[in-house]
């Protein structure tokens, strides 16, 4: 079930869900509900429909749940009151008014007592009461604002600002501005279109027409988009009227022609009357007079029903000036009566002075001059109206038209009269005096004889008509710089006007429309996770195929080199046919289409098409688009459908969508497979890169033993050669027969110790060359095996001391006794990386140090074994990096700098342990690996800190 908030004027996803299901609602309370509130977001949208659901209320199961409950039963009191004032039927809404009030006291419903307050305010407006509108305004404010409705609290401010605005502008937006700017605007229409009511209200009032402009079409848009018709209608009169002061009547009349368009649907008699007579105003300034007495004669039925209204006082005043300007006074004088109790009912200045100006002509026109004296002086002893020079400079001018009607052929009351009229004009800065006062003024000094002052005054009425022709070529500069402003939203605006023209005929194509985009999110989403080709165009099919009328599909890919477009895939009718090249010379539609980089729609029908495949079915409608990333263009995706006329904005929309994903989708599978390739490369030569380190310190081992082994048999062959010696010397002396017993005894004993020489020197190199067997077998299988660690780090010392002792350097072991059952190649090849790399950077040739391997148990499950030395240390900022592959500091002597990072990847990897360094600039290096002992036994998670005072804590060299 929906929970549908009661809003001012409704949320159209709100209006669209009631309109669809108004009649589906079982629950009798539920379906109550939703007529009442449908019918109050209805009530300026469509205001018959609105009565026909509240009429439909007037049933014995609706009437009992209305009466049980009052807050329900207020809303529609209410609704059908806003309906009849709009309808002009205002006695008939002010007698339901107390009803709602009731309800809502009832209820204890502080916000629908503030729309009562709202509601009574608007129909004190109609009835041209402005002080009470105001102070009922400022009661809904106080109300909204106590139960806790922000938004209704603003619209109810910007409201009663825009009403007070004509009462005192100044103090208006002294107390308004503020409260109704733009980060308060809470992001709803309604609420920004009364602020910006307000905002043009004022700047209207300052004299900044092209401000007022701007903010009452923003403010005109955001009304249509929330269903405020009322407020739209009065927006678009007064910003025709704020053109007309800019002197752009055409562009002032196309918006008051815009208001009437949208009252005369609405058949309310208000509306119609003053966007008629508004109408009628700007076609007299424009000359039109029989068409503006046309739009007054059928304005004024409408206006007769309500009175006392500003409007009615401008339509009549209006009238009144086309009677003069047509040569009926006498009718003009019974429309300024009109006017003029209409003005002194409101009480606003500004319309009580201008007919008083008004109604002193038409009085003047008809010979009664005691009568426009009277009129004119009744206007000059007003209290406070000297305040307005403008104002007062009018009122002289009328009066020096009665003096000289009064004193016939003798201008020089008039004169005096205008003189006045001229200076007040001249010390107010800002104040153009109209050329028309000093053409009579030049008239009056003509007739009195006074050429002189005649031709300067002259002289001054052509200087003031060119500052006023150069005010209004500025105006009309100023009105053209704010058409141009507002020409980039129009295509917004107008959207907008749409929206709100046809929201509830359309609210079920939008509820589509909202699902179709939603869903092209969830597929984009999907066709860019593929990362090859042929899922993208599987993908692709799947949903063009669901959302549009897809007989045949294909995507082919942009082939530069060959110059061709390679069309992979291709479907019709769900079957899969073989893929076929096009090229991109040729005249074909997918050709032009990757060439031109456009969109091709044609419309064949039953016409034949020359690029039809053959073996393929007849398609009425083809469209196709490029799949283009930036200025790329990567290829092609055609669909074509048998009906005709397939694709209309909606799918046009789709099928833009779904190729802009396939396009970034493609070029995703491109740039995958490109890295999928270079990933692959760089692993292998990584890996022959590692094998080569590996053979590497396999061929270090080789030469520590062949270095080592190189000692013992040269020990063996001199004992051998020089047994071979004695044995030659004692053959001689048997020959000669010179051999003694003492001789004798001599050779023996001597080569006894020589071949005793020779048997241990033989039997430590074949001991030499069984332990570099092992090891060798060990890096060449890697296999897992158990042995004792003590024994094993023994012979690989052996090994490699003498690699790194060659320069003085002095190897040492600590190493308790612990069988391991792991891979003893792995940790041979990171002993002997470790050691090798110590003795290569740790110590300079000319400074030997001390090389310390030790290991010990951790606990029953890991061993630590640290290398460590006391040489040059590593600066903090290599530190870092020692164990990234190719990164060594000796790459002029041809490191590669794989070493360390193939032990980082053995230890953690191979032996399933973890290896950090550490390091003192200029107190050593140590190096610290744990493994567990049995390799797919325990593995630890982190290093844990050296005990403190441990033996290989780096320490100075001592």
């Amino acid at each position: 079930m929906r929970n549908i908030v009661t809003d001012f004027f409704g949320r159209p996803d709100d209006i669209a869900w009631l309109l669809a299901n108004i009649d589906q609602e079982q629950d009798l309370f539920q379906s109550c509900r939703h007529r009442v509130v449908l019918a109050w977001y209805l009530r300026q949208r469509d205001t018959a429909a609105a009565l026909s659901i509240l009429d439909g209320l007037d049933k014995e199961d609706f009437l009992a749940v209305l009466e049980a409950t009052p807050a329900l039963r207020g809303l529609w009191y209410l609704a059908r009151i806003d309906c009849l004032r709009l309808l002009a039927q205002v006695p008939e809404a002010l007698r339901l008014l107390p009803y709602a009030q009731a309800a809502f006291q009832e209820a204890g419903d502080l916000v629908g007592l503030g729309d009562c307050a709202f509601a009574a305010a608007e129909l004190c407006l109609t009835q041209g009461d402005a002080q009470g509108a105001s102070h009922l305004l400022e009661r809904a404010v106080g109300l909204y604002q106590e139960g806790g409705d922000a938004k209704r609290s603003l619209i109810a401010a910007g409201w009663l600002a825009y009403q007070q605005s004509y009462l005192d502008a100044k103090a208006a937006d002294g107390r308004w501005a503020e409260a109704l700017a733009a980060n308060n605007w809470l992001g709803d229409p309604a609420v920004e279109a009364y602020a910006r009511t307000f905002h043009g209200g004022i700047a209207f009032q300052y004299g900044d027409f092209p401000a007022s402009i701007r903010h009452w079409q923003e403010a005109y848009d955001h009304a249509q988009a929330a269903g405020a018709v009322w407020l739209a209608i009065i927006l678009a009169t007064v910003t025709g009227s704020a053109y007309a002061n800019l002197f752009d009547l055409p562009t002032a009349l196309e918006w008051k022609e815009k208001a009437y368009a949208l009252a005369k649907p609405t058949g309310w008699p208000e509306a119609l009357g003053t966007t008629l007579s508004s109408m009628a105003e700007t076609t007299t300034s424009l000359g039109d007079h029989a068409r503006a007495g046309s739009l007054f004669e059928e304005a004024l039925p409408y206006l007769d029903r309500l009175t006392n209204t500003r409007r009615h006082f401008i339509a009549y005043s209006a009238y009144g000036r086309l009677c003069l300007e047509t040569g009926v006074p006498e009718r003009a004088v019974e429309w300024f009566e009109k006017a003029g109790v209409i003005a002194r009912n409101l009480g606003h200045p500004d319309t009580e002075r201008l007919h008083s100006s008004a109604m002193t002509s038409a009085l003047l026109k008809l010979n009664r001059v005691g009568e426009a004296e009277a009129m004119i002086m009744g206007t000059l002893n007003q209290p406070g109206f000297r305040g307005n020079p403008y104002y007062e400079v009018e009122a002289l001018r009328s009066l020096a038209a009665v003096r000289r009607a009064q004193d016939g052929g003798d201008p020089s009351r008039a004169i005096a009269i205008l003189e006045q009229a001229v200076a007040k004009g001249t010390s107010m800065d800002g104040l153009t005096i109209r050329a028309d006062i000093y053409t009579e003024l030049a008239r009056d000094y003509e007739a009195a004889g006074d050429y002189r002052q005649a031709l300067h005054y002259e002289r001054c009425a052509r200087a003031s008509w060119q500052r006023n022709f150069d005010q209004q070529n500025g105006s009309r500069i100023q009105a053209l710089q704010v058409r141009f402003d507002t020409a980039r939203a129009k295509s917004d605006a107008e959207h907008h006007r749409m929206l709100a023209g046809a929201e509830a005929a359309r609210a079920v194509e939008l509820d589509r429309a909202n699902q179709t985009l939603e869903r092209l999110g969830v597929i984009g989403q999907e066709i860019t996770a593929r990362l090859d080709s042929e899922s993208v165009f599987t993908t692709l099919s799947r949903h063009l195929h669901d959302l549009m009328p897809t007989n045949t599909l294909f995507v082919g890919l942009k082939d530069e080199a060959n110059e061709v477009i390679d069309i992979r895939y291709r479907m019709e009718d769900g079957k899969r046919l073989p893929s076929r090249q096009v090229p991109l010379a040729s005249d074909n539609l997918s050709a032009r289409c990757v060439r031109d980089s456009e969109e091709i729609l044609v419309a064949w029908g039953e016409r034949t098409n020359p690029n039809s495949v053959p073996g393929t079915r007849h398609m009425r409608t083809v469209l196709f688009r490029p799949l283009t990333l930036g200025d790329r263009v990567l290829g092609v995706v055609s669909v074509q459908s048998d009906k005709p006329d397939a694709y209309g904005p909606r799918e046009l929309l789709i099928f833009r969508t779904i190729c802009a994903y396939g396009a970034i989708a493609m070029a995703n599978a491109e740039a995958y497979q490109q890295l999928d390739r270079a990933v692959a490369e760089t692993r292998e030569a990584l890996q022959r890169l590692v094998q080569q380190e590996k053979m590497a310190a396999l061929g270090q081992l080789v030469a520590g033993v062949a270095h080592e082994v190189n000692t013992p048999l040269g020990v063996t062959l001199s004992a051998v050669s020089q047994l071979n010696d004695s044995v030659r010397h004692l053959r001689d002396l048997i020959k000669r027969g010179s051999l003694t017993r003492a001789l004798l005894t001599e050779t023996l004993d001597n080569g006894q110790d020589l071949a005793a020489l020779a048997q241990r020197n033989v039997v430590r190199a074949a001991d030499m060359i069984r332990t570099f067997k092992g090891v060798a077998v060990d890096h060449g299988s890697d296999e897992r095996r158990i042995f004792d660690l003590d024994e094993y780090l023994t012979e690989i010392m052996s090994l490699v001391r003498a690699r790194v002792t060659g320069n003085g350097n002095r190897l040492e072991l600590d190493v308790v006794s612990v069988q391991m059952d792991t891979y003893p190649g792995a940790l041979a090849q990171v002993i002997t990386n470790l050691v090798t790399n110590v003795a290569d950077h740790a110590y300079a040739p000319d400074r030997p140090g001390r090389i310390l391997v030790q290991a010990r148990r951790i606990d029953s499950m890991v061993v630590e074994i640290a290398v460590q030395d006391h040489g040059a240390g590593i600066p903090p900022d290599i530190l870092p990096k020692v164990f990234d592959p190719f990164f060594t500091t000796r790459r002029a002597s041809g490191s590669m700098g794989l070493g360390l990072h193939v032990a980082f990847n053995q230890v953690t990897q191979r032996l399933n342990g973890n290896i950090v360094i550490d390091s003192v600039p200029g107190r050593g290096t140590v190096a610290i690996l744990r493994i567990p002992r049995e390799v797919s036994g325990h593995i630890p998670t982190r290093i844990l800190p050296t005990p403190a005072g441990a033996e290989m804590d780096i320490t100075p060299a001592r």
